[in-house]
């Protein structure tokens, strides 16, 4: 059953004291605000006693194997059995976000969703939806669930939201970034979070490996519209031996380069279909144009999936954004 109407905190947090069986899910290819949000929830069911297991699509990327507990979260295995009662699923804007996973779901009537999110493009598929697109990311949110129980507040756990909150502000730089997210992470650095520690795990760790795949992608680089839109790409066989490369901050190199408006990041993820990541510097709202191909975000930053080959695809999305510039 869907509920089209906004839950409040108080809600959310009276049903999590009242049940149990949980399981808690993300979104495919998860981020730090991802990864801290299903670590944070598991913190307030652990408090409660409640029964719970952490099953994402993807694996964990490496730069994140820093954070306490992080073994907890397993990686969906098509083998497995997955029965629970409830589901939380965190900042995903819809169940298609959560992969293979939503496969699970079989008697969506014997199933209680519980949708905490902060994308404009939630589509409030729970039961109960949590959705605050005006906090800078869904640790954010999950901070203030977490604020309302008397859970000590340790090191571990300044760590998750300080992480989660760096990670989706873009190291506090993008407009997203608002002055609670500067409280919280105040109050996380005097509960001993490590601001240079926790930088130094997510950004200054990159493999040999991705910054040769990246020197590949950046020879692609191409402009549009009189240099207001950049783009560059990356196709199947730019990847040696398959090996899974986090191209996560790929696209934040084109924002580096002045007077660009959009920028685009194509990345092959399977033959012909193409993970688009698109980002924007003041008044484009990529959001808008990402839902032209049935994905969504937010406002400066977003994504979507695109079939067909790199010259096809490139052309469909610039077709689109001509609109917009």
């Amino acid at each position: 059953m869907k509920n089209q109407v906004h839950n409040t905190y108080s809600e959310v947090q009276t049903y999590i004291k009242n049940a149990d069986d949980f399981l808690i899910t993300t979104h495919i290819n998860p981020d730090g605000d991802a990864i801290t949000s299903v670590l944070l929830i598991a913190v307030i069911l652990d408090y409660f006693g409640k029964k719970y297991r952490i099953v994402i699509n993807d694996p964990v990327p490496h730069k994140f194997d820093f954070l306490s507990d992080v073994e907890k979260i397993q990686c969906f295995n098509s083998k497995n059995s997955y029965e629970y009662n409830n589901l939380i699923v965190l900042d995903a804007s819809d169940l298609d976000r959560i992969g293979r996973l939503k496969d699970t779901i079989i008697h969506p009537a014997d199933i209680s969703i519980i949708n905490i999110d902060h994308h404009t493009s939630n589509v409030y598929f729970g039961l109960l939806n949590l959705v605050e697109p005006d906090k800078s990311s869904t640790v954010e949110i999950v901070y203030n669930i977490f604020s309302a129980f008397e859970i000590p507040l340790t090191k571990d756990i300044a760590t998750f939201i300080y992480t989660g909150i760096m990670c989706d502000t873009g190291r506090f730089l993008f407009p997203n970034t608002t002055s609670n997210s500067f409280k919280v992470a105040a109050r996380m650095i005097t509960a001993g979070a490590e601001p240079h520690e926790i930088g130094r795990n997510i950004y200054y760790r990159v493999s040999p490996d991705s910054m040769h795949v990246l020197s590949k992608a950046l020879t692609t680089l191409d402009f549009h519209f009189n240099d207001k839109v950049s783009s560059m790409y990356l196709t199947r066989n730019s990847f040696s031996n398959n090996n899974k490369i986090d191209t996560e901050g790929f696209v934040d190199y084109l924002m580096t380069i002045d007077r660009t408006e959009v920028q685009l990041f194509f990345q092959e993820i399977e033959k012909n279909t193409f993970k688009l990541s698109l980002r924007s510097r003041s008044y484009v709202d990529v959001n808008a144009v990402a839902r032209k191909f049935n994905g969504g975000g937010h406002l400066r930053a977003s994504g979507c999936h695109i079939s067909g080959d790199i010259e096809d695809v490139k052309k469909k999305v610039i077709d689109v954004i001509k609109n917009y510039i």
